[in-house]
């Protein structure tokens, strides 16, 4: 029996590109930015659950940990609030000397005078600020913005769905079992059968059932 207070889903969180339910091509793509310390504009866009705010997360642990912001979408509640929040980071050069990684997590919950005013911020961050957001409605967000952005879908298609389980649950059951959690494994197939790849709401079952 595991003994953190911590909810399990937080416990559960991937903590590397192989943790994530993403198809092994994107992981890939994701993997080479990683390794080349060049990370692109991205917008990580899908349901809830899926781990755009993890993906985000493990890209700036492993590029730019000391050298970054998170900030959550829905704090960029105006103009100004960009200018206050984002823009005195992502304008400034790096201490260290590599790039800066400026995160907006729910970047859908923004304002509609915030998400233009960060148009004109991403060009002004050029070539020293890379901008990682992260969305459950892509519709929220003005084309202009999107189109600023690489787009990521963390959505997983039915023609990918048993190759990215096969590849992902192993990793999964381990991490289980190093947390010291106690679960049968036929209802977590079960579980993965209904309601993968929204990991949220199975490790949020698996506690409710087994811890």
């Amino acid at each position: 029996m595991r003994s953190s207070h911590q909810p399990l889903s937080e416990l559960l969180r991937p903590r590397q590109l192989g943790d994530l339910t993403l198809p092994q091509p994107i992981a890939d793509r994701l993997q080479k930015m990683i390794d080349t310390r060049n990370v692109m504009n991205m917008l990580f866009y899908g349901k809830p659950g899926l781990g755009k705010t993890s993906a985000a997360r493990v890209i700036i642990d492993a590029v730019a940990r000391d050298d970054s912001i998170e900030i959550n979408g829905a704090q960029l509640t105006s103009a100004s609030a960009v200018s206050q929040k984002v823009e005195p980071f992502v304008t400034s050069m790096s201490v260290f000397g590599g790039s800066k990684i400026c995160f907006i997590d729910e970047a859908d919950a923004m304002a509609r005078s915030a998400d233009a005013t960060l148009r004109s911020l991403i060009e002004k961050a050029k070539g020293h600020c890379a901008f990682i957001l992260t969305a459950n409605y892509m519709h929220k967000l003005s084309e202009g913005l999107r189109s600023r952005f690489v787009p990521v879908c963390f959505d997983v298609s039915g023609t990918q769905r048993s190759v990215v389980i096969n590849r992902w649950q192993p990793r999964y059951e381990a991490r289980l079992s190093e947390l010291e959690v106690t679960y049968d494994r036929s209802r977590l197939e079960q579980l993965i059968g209904i309601y993968f790849p929204d990991l949220r709401r199975i490790a949020e079952l698996i506690e409710f059932e087994f811890c």
